[in-house]
């Protein structure tokens, strides 16, 4: 407890240097000022600095508004600078001659500003005794010139908001409304705002609370809790209760030593007030409970509380999650704080900007601050020449590294093993079974740790509970924590995650990718559609995985590797697909093995022939003909041949295409392969039927189908039956035609095959026009259309376009059937044709 000597140096230092704003001397000021408050910290002091600097601004702008305000805000300014200054003597009693030496410089530059005190001694009785002690006697002291103004009714800390704020959240405004529509008499109103470091808590709480301010007459306080400050260890409730006692009036002397009786003497003076206090930068509820007034009938209390912590013992009128800004904001802060506009604020150099800031507040403003005198492209490439994109940005780099390790290290030790789990995950995010896997722990308890770490705001939660780390964190936590795991340890944690999302893999390849429908879930999954969306979530995380596999030599890496591929191939994910091909072909081809070199090069040839690069294509397939046929793989020479034919086939060649899928079927049936027989069937029908020959198109496309039952291979089974039901609608038999297109659409969409699916949606709506049933036909005719567009097939809307033409004819519109039949030409010309 400061000694009341110490106070007065405080009050009257505080009270010279809000003074000293509006002169000539305010620079050498402010400078000394700053240095004393940083004790020697240089970001410390810049930061003072900045503060200064604010309430400098605060209070010009005041004075510019009228005599009343800016009497209020000196007064509100000097009492916030007085305990700022009394925490230091408080803290580092030695700085206690430098604060002498502010005053002489204060005294020779501002005489009045050290002119003497004035004591009010203040006696109580009855209730109004709970607010005063010592026997009911207050003291309050009050420093600098004895005839300057008293301090106005509104005793106010609040430090403004940045005057350029943008996010994600509602407007301050909004805010306010929405926190004012919680309040309930007899309770104080809490608003708690949580989220990642750097990700603008604390602007937004200001900004809230400078909405707020002007109903709450009494105090308007903000106090800084250090809950997750580098350096510094959280405030106890206790020390920001005597700073919140002081700053209402109370005499040290007069303040009890015990936490509980602080707390009482707090809540009975803010009883019957109005007070809106600010609590910034808390670590756990524990610091918040005993600040929290309590309000009588006659006035209310709100509490505005930020934390990277969700808190959730707090009993909160208003839960705000403030996360990392959209895109389009964080380029929005860049341009403003950078003061742009034209051309110079919508280059596509900004939003790389952006994405390397992280979209962290934190970062984008002195990156902004930078882009006033640098162009965004040299600014983009110095932070893409790093190892982590701030890095040569000194001050932006600790900054952001403090702010994930003080996070950090505030975590139990369980929780940092956790965390240190997700940090060395290969993939961009993970779920519980993933974690559980590395971790050697059950997925039931992973759960519960992540979920304690995104309440932490050291996770991002995704849909389907996956988790992400932020990536500009990730950096930091690779770099700061790569010495407290061993890597051997690492490497067999990676092995047990490869073969857990091994095995999870094969479980989804059986359900979606086999012939016969299951009955029941599998594994993790209770059905095929549970399945597909996991594998849709999952993708980013099985191509990392499956790559780390690879890089790792893990002895079933390749297989992984490429089931997955396989997968993702089917559902349309081409380039993630072909990025794993690529991989599987540079391992194999370093390990010497040409079979597994072969047939990922073959994958590769069906990646560019679905995407339309039918030279590329067939240059693939070539390559892994002579690869696959040295070393005698017949299989995989059959599947190279059926991409020749595929390939052929789609250009119009047909008699090199039936030479191709001719030989094919020869190669698969002396490989014993049945799919690759099935394969080859299908392709040999498909040209049939485009001459004519429906019987032996037929004969084929049946003997297909049943070769891809055999080998289980629901993909195959689902292009065979679709043909056999093209062979039947030519044939006029339309409800068996229908039975086929239904049943190979239902194989497709099990798959999530949604190229497949628009072909048997356009079957089926041709299918059903010709059937009479036509609003049913539109229907599927539209669904086809969307999913060809969405696939980027030109060939398969040019199919639809020519169905929809057809249908049009039927109901006698003769403008959307040119419509139409005008959409289907010009899509086949620039697709080359069918």
């Amino acid at each position: 407890m400061l000694a009341e000597g110490l106070v007065a140096v405080a009050a009257t230092a505080g009270a010279g240097l809000v003074q000293a704003m509006t002169t000539d001397a305010w620079q050498q000021c402010r400078d000394r000022a700053a240095r004393l408050l940083g004790r020697g910290d240089a970001a410390e002091e810049s930061r003072q600095q900045a503060r200064l600097e604010r309430a400098r601004a605060a209070l010009t702008q005041a004075a510019e508004e009228g005599d009343e305000e800016g009497r209020q805000l000196v007064a509100r300014q000097s009492a916030a600078w007085q305990t700022r200054f009394e925490d230091l003597l408080e803290s580092s009693p030695e700085q206690e001659a430098r604060m002498r030496e502010l005053l002489g410089f204060l005294h020779e530059h501002l005489p009045s500003a050290v002119a003497g005190t004035v004591t009010v001694d203040a006696t109580a009785t009855g209730r109004a005794r709970q607010a005063v002690q010592g026997q009911g006697t207050q003291h309050n002291y009050f420093y600098g010139d004895s005839g300057a103004a008293r301090p106005g009714v509104v005793l106010s800390t609040l430090i403004p908001p940045p005057s350029i704020l943008v996010g994600g959240q509602d407007p301050p405004a909004s805010l306010a409304a929405r926190f004012r529509a919680g309040f309930a008499p007899g309770k104080p109103a809490l608003a708690l705002l949580h989220g990642p470091g750097g990700a603008g808590k604390s602007a937004t709480a200001r900004a809230l609370a400078a909405e707020l301010a002007p109903e709450f007459t009494d105090a308007r306080l903000e106090v800084d809790l250090a809950g997750f400050t580098p350096g510094s260890a959280p405030r106890p409730a206790g020390a920001m209760l005597t700073e919140l006692l002081r700053l209402a009036g109370f005499d040290g002397s007069d303040i009890p030593g015990e936490t509980a009786g602080k707390s009482q003497l707090w809540r009975a003076w803010a009883a019957d007030k109005k007070v809106l206090l600010l609590l910034d930068n808390a670590r756990d509820a524990g610091q918040i409970e005993p600040l929290l007034p309590s309000s009588s009938f006659h006035g209310r209390c709100v509490v505005v509380v930020t934390s990277r912590n969700r808190l959730r013992g707090l009993d909160t009128t208003l839960d705000i999650p403030v996360e990392l800004l959209e895109p389009e904001a964080a380029v929005e802060l860049l341009v403003r704080v950078a003061g742009l506009d034209g051309d110079e604020a919508s280059s596509d150099a900004l939003a790389e900007l952006a994405r390397l800031c992280g979209y962290l507040p934190l970062a984008l403003r002195p990156v902004g601050a930078l882009l006033a005198d640098l162009d965004a492209a040299t600014l983009v490439r110095v932070m893409r020449s790093a190892n982590r994109p701030l890095e040569q940005l000194a001050e932006v780099d600790q900054e952001a590294a403090a702010a994930f390790t003080v996070s950090y290290e505030a975590l139990t030790a369980d929780l940092q093993r956790t965390l240190r789990t997700c940090v060395w995950h290969p993939g961009p995010d993970f779920d519980a079974g993933s974690i559980g896997a590395l971790a050697g722990i059950p997925a039931e308890l992973a759960t519960v740790q992540l979920v304690r770490l995104l309440q932490r705001s050291m996770l991002t939660a995704l849909p389907h509970r996956r988790y992400v780390f932020h990536d500009l964190f990730l950096s930091y936590a690779r770099q700061q924590l790569a010495t407290l795991d061993q890597q051997d340890a690492m490497r067999m944690s990676r092995r047990d995650l490869y073969r857990h999302l091994a095995r999870v893999v094969a479980t989804v390849h059986t359900l979606l990718s086999a012939a016969a429908d299951p009955t029941a879930g599998t594994g993790p999954f209770d059905n095929p559609e549970h399945a597909r969306h996991w594998l849709e979530a999952a993708a980013g995380e099985l191509v990392g995985a499956a790559g780390s596999a690879l890089s790792d030599s893990w002895e079933l890496g390749g297989d992984f590797a490429v089931r997955t591929a396989q997968l993702l191939y089917v559902q349309g994910q081409y380039e993630r697909s072909a990025a794993l091909y690529e991989q599987v072909r540079a391992a194999a081809s370093e390990a010497g093995d040409e079979r597994a070199h072969g047939r990922a090069v073959t994958a590769l040839g069906d990646l560019a022939r679905s995407t339309g690069r039918f030279d590329e294509a067939d240059d693939l397939f070539r390559t892994a003909l002579r690869t696959l046929g040295g070393v005698a793989d017949t299989a995989g020479e059959a599947d190279a041949l059926r991409g020749l034919g595929e390939s052929a086939r789609a250009r119009g060649e047909r008699d090199e295409a039936s030479a191709h899928f001719t030989e094919a079927l020869a190669r698969a049936r002396q490989a014993d392969d049945a799919a690759g027989q099935g394969y080859a069937l299908t392709g040999l029908a498909h040209l049939a039927r485009q001459r004519g020959d429906l019987d032996t198109a037929g004969l084929r496309f049946a003997e297909a189908a049943e070769l891809q039952r055999r080998a289980d291979d629901g993909v195959g089974l689902a292009y065979a039956v679709r043909g056999l039901g093209h062979v039947r609608r030519a044939r006029r038999e339309l409800q068996d035609a229908e039975r086929c297109f239904r049943d190979a659409m239902a194989l497709h969409q099990r798959a999530g095959n949604r190229f497949g699916q628009a072909y048997a949606l356009t079957a089926l709506g041709g299918v059903t026009r010709e059937a009479g049933r036509l609003e049913e036909a539109a229907a599927h005719l539209d669904d086809a259309l969307a999913l060809h567009r969405a696939t980027n097939d030109r060939t398969g809307q040019a199919r639809t376009h020519t169905e929809l033409a057809a249908l049009a004819d039927a109901r006698g519109d003769d403008v959307a059937a040119r419509h139409h039949e005008t959409a289907a030409a010009s899509l086949l010309g620039r697709s080359g044709g069918v």
